[in-house]
């Protein structure tokens, strides 16, 4: 399983995140920790590279979070 697909499982199953009015909210700690057993800088450059370019709403197959700040990420509603 990708960690695209581990990534999304976790925030359906609501094992990762939190639910906020605007969504689903993930920050880099969390999934930092979630994901400890990724042992390389992936972890660090998942989020970011997924991340939605500015001004842009559409969802693709690898971008799917937005950025709210630095390190919080707001996951599509899509993914949902």
């Amino acid at each position: 399983m990708t960690l695209k697909d581990r990534f999304i499982k976790a925030i359906q199953s609501g094992e990762l995140g939190r639910v906020e009015e605007q969504g689903v909210i993930v920050t880099l700690k969390e999934f930092k920790a979630y994901f400890s057993d990724v042992e390389t800088q992936y972890n660090m450059s998942f989020l970011p590279a997924a991340t939605i370019e500015p001004g842009r709403s559409a969802m693709s197959h690898t971008k799917f979070v937005f950025r709210l700040r630095k390190g919080v990420y707001l996951v599509h509603g899509d993914v949902l």
